[in-house]
């Protein structure tokens, strides 16, 4: 393929792109959007909105907001990861309210086993915290890989991967926040929301991925075969 055909190939059918807002602007948006649809979903899941004012344990509202920051931080990289040029210092933002969730869930499990031994660490059955995580993430994902599809998605998998997890931590807020009764044991949200998020997150990634390819121009994908087949016909 010439230079010059290459460059036609590229230029053709080229319309004026609209330059993206900046990236904080595009993270508060989706915030507003997503946060607004978690707190309709607790509004409407909750039985007892008076409970979690009852708690005294500073914790449970450490975990939460870890997690909320672990959702706006994936947020911020997902959309990030779509401009080009970008240093890849933000792929770390993540990584940092994250291990700080991680470390206030595993502080609960220590105190639960100090405090009742084995039995503090009896995982118990959360099935209704699975599918409103499941339910939670919905919008926030799909409004993120919306979103991100305006951009450069020249990593797609790491992309879709951050709007998973954007979107699976601030469902974990959700499906806390508007249960009837805290969860008996940390261990539960360990097993259950975490698990719940990897798959999350897996899931969006094996879709994902797919959504945000780029499709090569038909013109380019026929010079393309017809150049390989011109070198494979060559070395036979």
């Amino acid at each position: 393929m010439k230079t010059n055909e290459l460059i036609e190939i590229l230029t053709d059918d080229a319309t004026p792109a609209r330059p993206l807002r900046a990236p904080w602007r595009r993270t508060a948006l989706w915030f507003a959007v997503s946060g607004g649809y978690a707190a309709a979903l607790i509004a409407i899941m909750s039985h007892d909105t008076t409970w979690f004012t009852r708690i005294s344990l500073s914790r449970f509202w450490l975990e939460q907001a870890t997690a909320l920051t672990t959702g706006v931080a994936a947020a911020a990289a997902a959309l990030l990861s779509v401009i080009p040029g970008r240093s890849s210092r933000w792929q770390i933002a993540p990584a940092i309210p994250l291990a700080l969730w991680l470390a206030i869930l595993a502080l609960g499990c220590l105190r639960d086993w100090d405090a009742r031994g084995a039995a503090g660490l009896v995982v118990g059955t959360d099935w209704p915290c699975t599918m409103a995580m499941l339910l939670g993430a919905f919008v926030p994902v799909a409004a993120m890989m919306v979103m991100v599809r305006r951009g450069a998605p020249l990593m797609p998998s790491a992309t879709a991967a951050f709007a998973g997890l954007a979107g699976a931590a601030l469902s974990s807020v959700v499906a806390c926040v508007s249960r009837p009764a805290p969860h008996a044991t940390t261990m539960t949200v360990v097993v259950w929301h975490l698990s719940t998020l990897l798959v999350l997150v897996f899931t969006t990634v094996l879709f994902g991925r797919h959504l945000l390819e780029w499709p090569l121009h038909p013109r380019l994908t026929a010079m393309l075969a017809k150049s390989s087949g011109s070198v494979n016909g060559r070395r036979q």
